[in-house]
């Protein structure tokens, strides 16, 4: 036997080595894989990869257990839950400047009770905060 091929054989083992860890964990995913494909298809829903380039795990079931609840269709446009407001609901059915009014609002322990996550559009009325030395006195007292 040459130096060489010694050498190579050495190379090869160890390389084999280090991988087979790599390998074992490739096959288990590849088994999940099915199992999860069989899942989807006995749940009557694909499965469907969530981005180009993904691994495995970001697998998703089709049709079943939708965790985002209440999802409007892309093209449909919702009112502000503000009576009056024009403007488009963004986020919790609110506009973008009434979202930041409700967040500060219940930031500061000053939320009325009307004021809800989801509100229906036009169905909370609008409070007017005090401004200036009155207003910091008001959240002063409020946060006693």
């Amino acid at each position: 036997m040459s130096f060489d091929k010694m050498l190579r054989d050495m190379v090869r083992d160890e390389v084999q080595r280090a991988v087979a860890p790599l390998q074992a964990s490739l096959a288990n995913l590849e088994a999940q894989t099915a199992v999860v494909s069989r899942l989807a298809a006995a749940f009557g829903g694909g499965v469907v990869r969530r981005g180009p380039g993904r691994p495995p795990k970001a697998l998703a079931l089709v049709g079943g257990g939708k965790r985002g609840g209440g999802r409007r269709p892309r093209g449909e446009k919702r009112a502000c839950a503000l009576v009056g407001c024009k403007n488009p609901a963004r986020s919790k059915g609110y506009c973008a400047a009434h979202y930041q009014k409700y967040r500060n609002l219940s930031k500061t322990g000053r939320l009325p009770a009307d004021w809800v996550a989801d509100a229906a559009p036009h169905s909370v009325k609008n409070i007017k905060l005090p401004r200036g030395r009155a207003g910091a006195k008001a959240l002063a007292e409020s946060r006693k």
